[in-house]
């Protein structure tokens, strides 16, 4: 694939909280612990900016039982951790 279609299709994963590419990042939260992060619901958050805005770190109980988090291999180190968190 040509690098510019990827980091053209990367663009719709960007952090509206801090910028970051969220690409490898990837996750679904329960609707609750989403809109209390980001109440327009609209746009991608790093997991640093929705832990920011919750006021606290994510633990596996926030996150869905979506394939995207059970089975994926776009996963950053804090991905993973926070989805093995209790």
């Amino acid at each position: 694939m040509d690098k510019r279609k990827i980091q053209k299709s990367h663009k719709n994963f960007i952090c509206i909280g801090c910028g970051k590419d969220t690409w490898n990042e990837y996750y679904m939260l329960y609707g609750r612990i989403w809109r209390r992060a980001n109440p327009r619901e609209k746009g991608m958050l790093c997991i640093s900016c929705v832990e920011e805005k919750l006021g606290r770190k994510l633990t596996k109980k926030d996150f869905t039982k979506a394939p995207v988090n059970i089975a994926s291999a776009l996963r950053t180190a804090i991905l993973k951790n926070r989805l093995s968190r209790s």
